[in-house]
């Protein structure tokens, strides 16, 4: 069995080049998706998931690199198992390197085991970033996916658990912050007749919405970061024009999330 390494999250930011972040002004750490991962390695899928824990889909994985990294830095992301590493490519041996490896598969598990049986089926993913708990530390964005499909329409929505990178070894992975609304789309037919489909302006009640989170500095040094949110959302009612999508701002807490409208309240 080979030996999985995993780091504390200072070690891990060092290493992708991204520890001077940590001290900057606080701000979230995106990952840009590899357009063209074959052209980097045609069998990039097997072979990155030889490195990750077992069993592993290897169509499930994504391939991300660092703002600021090396031209052989890389990230792999996995939905199964549900883990996030970095990894290095060495071009000329044509093999990969496994440098660091979160593994969130215990966090999945406890996930699935919470909801009940008649529950919608959820997909679980990593969002491509890291978000500032404190200095020095981060956490990563478990996200849930729900969607429903109907008749001339469909519904999707997304929450997310944010989960601490420094997690001890041994112990249990717990949220900082659990439930938060995401990311949701919402479209409903609303014509019915060929006439209506002709003449309509928009046969559809569409919403879709996404979070913006800001950080702000601790009134006290080490203590967490101050999270403010910001929900994003346009309405567009159906026989309306495109003037008629209205746009709105809604910032929200831990303790307001309701405020957050989530294309009407998310799945039903």
């Amino acid at each position: 069995m080979k030996k999985l390494l995993t780091l504390g999250a200072g070690a891990w930011l060092a290493a992708m080049g991204l520890a001077g972040a940590a001290v900057a002004a606080p701000s979230a750490q995106v990952f840009f998706a590899v357009k063209a991962p074959e052209s980097v390695d045609v069998d990039w899928r097997a072979h990155l998931c030889a490195l990750l824990p077992q069993p592993c889909d290897a169509q499930a994985l994504k391939l991300h690199q660092p703002r600021d990294g090396k031209a052989d830095d890389y990230l792999v992301i996995s939905e199964k198992p549900l883990a996030m590493a970095r990894v290095k490519r060495n071009t000329a041996a044509n093999a990969w390197q496994l440098e660091r490896l979160h593994d969130f598969s215990a966090y999945a598990l406890s996930l699935q085991q919470d909801r009940q049986s008649g529950d919608p089926k959820v997909s679980l993913a990593l969002a491509p970033a890291l978000y500032p708990l404190a200095e020095g530390r981060w956490a990563v964005a478990v996200t849930q996916s729900e969607s429903e499909s109907y008749s001339g329409g469909g519904a999707s929505s997304v929450t997310a658990d944010f989960v601490p990178l420094d997690t001890p070894a041994g112990q249990p992975a717990k949220a900082v912050r659990e439930g938060i609304p995401f990311w949701c789309s919402r479209m409903i037919r609303a014509c019915f007749t060929e006439k209506e489909y002709k003449t309509s302006k928009h046969c559809h009640d569409e919403s879709r919405g996404n979070l913006r989170i800001a950080y702000g500095e601790p009134a006290k040094a080490g203590d967490p970061y101050v999270w403010r949110y910001t929900w994003l959302q346009s309405d567009w009612p159906a026989h309306t024009g495109p003037s008629a999508d209205k746009r709105t701002s809604v910032n929200f807490t831990d303790k307001t999330i309701e405020k957050a409208d989530f294309c009407g309240g998310g799945l039903n």
